[in-house]
């Protein structure tokens, strides 16, 4: 596993698993998340991250159409049953949908079971599939 792409609906649930994954595993995997459409991470997100260590103010979203899918063999996808991406990035070597919680982004408990869901599933990702 060379090239991570994380994608949710609006960039909130990919930068957490970007920001997990970079906390695991430094700079040996590239990973980038990015978003279907342009959103912003609630403050309570970002407390909930700092709880942790894991600093994650200073992300800006990034959108899905400014990456090419040839680029990434691992892509997952932090959805809900709505969201549909675009089939190019559904070929990927390695490809996963994770349903997540919805996410009450004013609760405090729920950034955290958010949290903590994301980082049990890249921890479980990185042993699959570590080379």
């Amino acid at each position: 596993m060379k090239n991570v792409m994380f994608i949710c609906q609006d960039n909130t649930y990919s930068q957490l698993a970007e920001a997990w994954m970079r906390s695991f595993v430094e700079d040996s995997i590239f990973v980038v998340s990015t978003g279907l459409s342009n959103g912003q991470c609630s403050p309570k997100l970002i407390n909930v991250m700092n709880e942790v260590g894991i600093d994650i103010s200073d992300r800006e979203t990034k959108l899905l159409g400014d990456y090419r899918p040839e680029n990434f063999d691992v892509v997952i996808s932090l959805c809900n049953f709505s969201m549909r991406l675009p089939e190019t990035w559904m070929l990927s070597r390695i490809f996963d949908e994770w349903i997540l919680p919805q996410l009450d982004a004013e609760s405090s408990k729920s950034c955290r079971q958010v949290r903590d869901n994301i980082r049990d599933k890249v921890d479980l990702l990185l042993m699959r599939y570590a080379n």
